[in-house]
């Protein structure tokens, strides 16, 4: 699949149909994953349709992490979101890591082609706003989970 439409179409359907979880897109929406009483994904669509794929393959991962058994054991500081502490941080940056990978690894099994580069530029640049985070969250603008 080359379309970047048809690529976030083929996430969607894998979402809803293997997961049961909704996707939300909008102009005001965060790129998030969220539980709020179901599971439901949303894009922000201010950005360009690529970006948008790979938002959403990286929500996917989120997902696909977090309907696993063994969640709570390899994360079991990940839920709580009061918790600062160092333990709890270091789980949320694993988990991101790891949703980037589960993303590219469903982009490969629904066909989607990614490109490389830009893939993993955009992940990087996603990825060190959470390791500002990590090291000191109280001077971070952004309070992740």
């Amino acid at each position: 699949m080359n379309d970047h439409q048809e690529g976030i179409s083929a996430v969607q359907i894998y979402l809803l149909e293997e997961m049961d979880v909704d996707t939300v897109f909008g102009p005001d929406e965060l790129s998030a994953y969220w539980l709020n009483g179901g599971t439901t994904i949303s894009i922000n669509t201010k950005q360009n349709k690529r970006l948008q794929l790979y938002c959403i393959l990286h929500e996917a991962g989120h997902a696909i992490l977090r309907s696993r058994p063994d969640y709570e054991t390899n994360f079991p500081y990940g839920d709580n979101r009061k918790n600062k502490s160092i333990s709890r941080r270091i789980d949320v940056l694993r988990e991101e890591v790891m949703a980037w990978e589960e993303g590219n690894n469903l982009a490969k099994g629904l066909g989607i082609e990614l490109d490389s580069k830009l893939w993993h530029k955009f992940l990087k640049k996603n990825l060190f706003d959470y390791v500002r985070w990590a090291h000191d969250p109280e001077s971070s603008n952004t309070d992740f989970r």
